[in-house]
């Protein structure tokens, strides 16, 4: 008999919210981004390696990576610049990679050069992204508390599970990222899992 596991049964969002608020570099990050845009997170490599460098016991620097930021608008098609422009000029010591995911079936194309259909909000964009740990945004809501959107929830992030989304990119891309990204070098606890493996 398949046990089903309760929402956050290992309370993985309050540990995602201990790290984050403990990151005061990160804070400052997403109280300027709630001033700029209420709508807009900060996602993917900035959370994902947060979280795998506190599981090491790693030192975690924000300074000098790339940011990604996410927000989901149909009435903007240019907000990203806008944003992406006060973000450098209050951050220049990070990339910032600013993108409206309302818009990117505009722009991107798939391993065989097909178009893709858009995306209907912020959490469908998410749940095509190549890996399910990958697969996170985060925003700071006007009460501080922390918005997360996590269509895979935050188990493999937490388990330290690198686990291929088969629902945009083919296995071999998920391998060349999982390479060209090192994750194996930098953070040894990671394991490659299969996809329907629990």
């Amino acid at each position: 008999m398949t046990q089903i596991i309760q929402f956050d049964a290992f309370g993985y969002r309050s540990k995602l919210k201990e790290i984050i608020f403990n990151q005061s570099a990160l804070m400052q990050r997403l109280m300027y981004l709630r001033q700029i845009n209420t709508q807009a997170y900060l996602s993917a490599g900035v959370i994902r390696n947060l979280v795998w460098s506190v599981l090491h016991q790693q030192n975690y620097k924000i300074e000098q990576t790339e940011i990604d930021v996410i927000f989901y608008d149909l009435t903007d098609q240019h907000a990203e610049q806008q944003l992406k422009l006060l973000l450098s000029h209050k951050f220049p010591e990070n990339e910032w990679d600013v993108v409206n995911q309302a818009f990117v079936h505009t722009w991107y194309k798939t391993d065989q050069g097909c178009a893709i259909a858009q995306y209907s909000s912020l959490i469908d964009a998410l749940s095509v992204w190549v890996e399910t740990a990958t697969a996170i945004a985060v925003r700071l809501l006007e009460n501080d508390d922390l918005d997360i959107v996590a269509p895979f929830e935050l188990n493999d992030l937490f388990e330290l599970k690198l686990r291929w989304n088969r629902r945009l990119v083919t296995q071999d891309v998920f391998i060349q990222r999982v390479q060209s990204k090192r994750f194996l070098e930098k953070w040894q606890k990671l394991r490659i899992v299969e996809t329907e493996e629990e």
